[in-house]
């Protein structure tokens, strides 16, 4: 019977290939079930492991492709008392594909340290070259920069501040579009741990802390390549004067913690005179740790604030500085705004509508004038 039944089965026109059609199909699901196990088993475990562990794992489950193996690579958790201060903190890269993956590292905001608190002496500092681990964050689709009252230990001088980024890019190596929100739920878990291990003290992090990293903000402004954030308030139209041109020089500015700087020469639109071809601006706000030092370098220009008449005419050029104190992004901050032009009259009226324009820019409030005065 069953010999009667085989040969009617392999006789038949198509049934043996359909058979076997249908074995190969199990077998090869029954394959792909077991990678797919093995996969998810895979990935499970990196989960768990990176970053220290502390990855809210279904949001980054969320974020990863699913049917991708994924690679721990760069793994580095060095927060807590660990001897000598770490240049990064923590360190972690989750690999797919030829170019996909998530990107994360925490690193200590080491500042250069300032010569001084003069425009010159921060605009030095703030161009200098750092490391590219410290500008990463520059270009990264989220970060946050961390407060630190307690200080990070094992630093040759005080640091208050690290800063946590994240970015997530397509296997071609572009950045994944509309990732910041869920990328903020990883960067506030990075950056608590950080918190925490380190023995900060301070407020939590929260995801609505996080930010875009700023190059990412530059790269929609049409004047980010030639102006500096630092500047970006100040119009030409301010002092009757016109956009810069390939050959104008080109406005320098820094923006930090403590201070904000800029410096810039303003080509006029009409000039009145052979002496009238450009006018100069500078601002600097300090905050913090800077104030008492800026008040002390700066102790006789304060102590000659006044009114300001104006001076006698018969000279080149003309310099009316104005400064304020006032309540910036919460923060005490003590501001000075210097005005150069070939006329006095000028300068003597548009340097209040300068100083109020510089002010509203920082989201200043509480403003108080405390003078001016010519130099």
């Amino acid at each position: 019977m069953a010999t009667v039944a085989w040969e009617r089965f392999v006789g038949h026109r198509w049934l043996p290939k359909a058979a076997v059609v249908v074995l190969a199909a199990v077998l090869v699901a029954g394959f792909l079930l077991v990678r797919s196990e093995r996969r998810d088993a895979h990935n499970a475990g990196v989960l768990e492991t990176a970053c220290g562990g502390v990855l809210p794992r279904e949001t980054v489950r969320g974020l990863l492709p699913g049917d991708e193996t994924w690679e721990l690579r760069s793994d580095l958790d060095l927060t807590g008392p660990s001897g000598r201060g770490p240049r990064t903190l923590v360190r972690c890269s989750l690999d797919w594909g030829e170019y996909g993956g998530l990107e994360l590292a925490a690193v200590p905001v080491l500042d250069v340290p300032l010569s001084g608190v003069r425009p010159g002496d921060i605009l030095s500092a703030g161009t200098a070259k750092e490391p590219d681990r410290a500008t990463a964050y520059r270009t990264a689709t989220t970060q946050v920069t961390v407060g630190c009252p307690a200080g990070l230990l094992g630093y040759p001088r005080p640091v208050t501040r690290f800063r946590v980024h994240a970015s997530l890019n397509h296997d071609d190596g572009s950045q994944v579009a509309g990732a910041a929100k869920e990328l903020a739920t990883v960067v506030t878990a990075v950056a608590d741990h950080v918190r925490d291990r380190g023995g900060c003290g301070g407020p939590a992090v929260r995801p609505s802390d996080v930010r875009p990293g700023p190059g990412r903000v530059a790269e929609g402004s049409e004047d980010s390549e030639e102006v500096p954030r630092a500047c970006r308030w100040f119009r030409p139209g301010m002092l009757d004067g016109r956009a810069w041109g390939r050959d104008d020089q080109e406005p320098r500015g820094v923006m930090g913690d403590d201070a904000d700087v800029c410096s810039l020469r303003v080509p006029r639109a009409k000039p009145a005179s052979r002496l009238d071809h450009f006018a100069g601006v500078s601002s600097v706000s300090w905050r913090g740790p800077l104030l008492p030092e800026a008040r002390t370098v700066y102790g006789a220009e304060l102590a000659a604030l006044s009114p300001a008449p104006e001076p006698k005419s018969g000279e080149k050029s003309y310099v009316l500085v104005v400064w304020a104190e006032s309540s910036c992004s919460g923060a005490r901050t003590l501001s000075r705004v210097r005005v150069e032009t070939a006329a006095s009259a000028l300068a003597a009226d548009r340097v209040d509508r300068i100083l109020d324009a510089y002010l509203a820019s920082s989201d200043c409030r509480a403003v108080k004038v405390l003078g001016k005065v010519w130099k």
